[in-house]
């Protein structure tokens, strides 16, 4: 998938150095680290596109997405978890829910080999491992891992200029088996979009089980009372309720519901927008229907617990077993790789309008 440049002409790089002798005046890149609470020592990389649109790189907890932005607006879902350094994390607590403990901001990177609720299941491959089933927490053990920052800067020489960064992480055991994840990030200067491309590898000398969810929460006040939700080519397969209905206000009871949508077979590409119709606000997630057929959306609507996710994923079914019996779970071989690429675009119909408590 290609950059989306048609919702806004790039800024001529000639004309703005004629106003910023630093171009860091306009938009930037730069890698800071937090130092206070469970987030002391997490590195985050800092992007402002000149354009409106500001995005946090959790580079020490999967390279994951933080706080999203659009003209000062924070579109992104957000809880006291903070972005809580991965060395104070047992995905395996908590009877295997300890990704419950780190889950905040934009994006939540789920796999490599397992999503989804715990399950013990037989290995794919046990010629070493001593045991011969596995335990799998909440959405796999490759969440939230601290990742190696490869590279990152500004690419001038483009015919759209771009922001960008790379990074790697490594799901790894021995006897077990090795997932190795590469992702790269760009955004284009003076644009509101982001294209994420990710490539994983077996890079250990078994065969391995592959499961993906990307984990994207939006939050208030792009999701208010009438936030629209639109799983643009996508039909409902299992559910709760009537997941594209309008939003509702905060209940005073919490309450969180699931549904699952496969993506038409004969789209090139899956979206799903969600837009305020309030304040103008909206967001576009397309994704590969090729390599994440399906899509689960949660819709979480208590006081203080409130907010959307969207979730791609490799697999439309509950559990391991039912997903291997449905032939949707992946097996890489030794080498073999999967690609995932995303575009994401923000926009916002009336901008002055753009911050409104609904």
């Amino acid at each position: 998938m290609s950059q989306d440049s048609s919702l806004q002409s790039p800024p001529d790089i000639a004309a703005l150095r004629r106003f910023y002798p630093d171009l860091a005046g306009y938009g930037d890149i730069r890698l800071v680290t937090l130092g206070d609470g469970a987030e002391r020592g997490v590195r985050v990389l800092e992007i402002r596109s000149g354009g409106g649109l500001e995005l946090e790189v959790i580079v020490d907890r999967g390279f994951d997405l933080g706080r999203l932005a659009l003209n000062g607006i924070t579109v992104s879902w957000h809880c006291q978890n903070g972005y809580r350094a991965p060395w104070l994390l047992n995905p395996f607590s908590d009877k295997g829910q300890g990704f419950l403990r780190a889950n905040n901001g934009f994006l939540s990177t789920c796999g490599f080999d397992h999503i989804r609720q715990p399950e013990t299941d037989a290995l794919d491959d046990r010629s070493s491992f001593p045991n011969e089933a596995f335990d799998y927490p909440l959405h796999g053990s490759g969440a939230h891992q601290p990742a190696r920052l490869i590279s990152y800067g500004f690419e001038e020489d483009a015919d759209i200029p771009y922001f960008w960064c790379e990074g790697e992480i490594v799901q790894t055991m021995q006897f077990h088996g090795s997932l190795r994840l590469r992702r790269r990030l760009e955004v284009p200067i003076g644009g509101q979009q982001i294209s994420m491309r990710d490539r994983v590898v077996n890079s250990g000398p078994t065969v391995m089980s592959h499961m993906m969810l990307y984990h994207f929460n939006i939050g208030h006040p792009l999701v208010a009372e009438a936030t629209e939700i639109d799983v643009c080519n996508g039909r409902q397969i299992w559910g709760q309720g009537d997941p594209l209905s309008a939003f509702p206000a905060p209940q005073s009871e919490q309450h969180n519901s699931l549904s699952v949508f496969a993506m038409d077979s004969e789209a090139e590409n899956g979206l799903c927008t969600i837009s305020n119709p309030h304040n103008g606000l909206q967001l576009e997630l397309e994704f590969e229907r090729q390599s994440l057929p399906f899509l689960q959306l949660l819709r979480m609507t208590g006081q203080g617990t409130y907010g959307i996710g969207i979730e791609p994923c490799t697999t439309g079914q509950r559990s391991r077993s039912d997903a291997r019996t449905a032939s949707e779970m992946v097996f890489l071989k030794p080498g073999d790789h999967r690609t995932y690429n995303f575009n994401i675009r923000l926009n916002a119909t009336q901008p002055g309008r753009s911050g409104t408590v609904s």
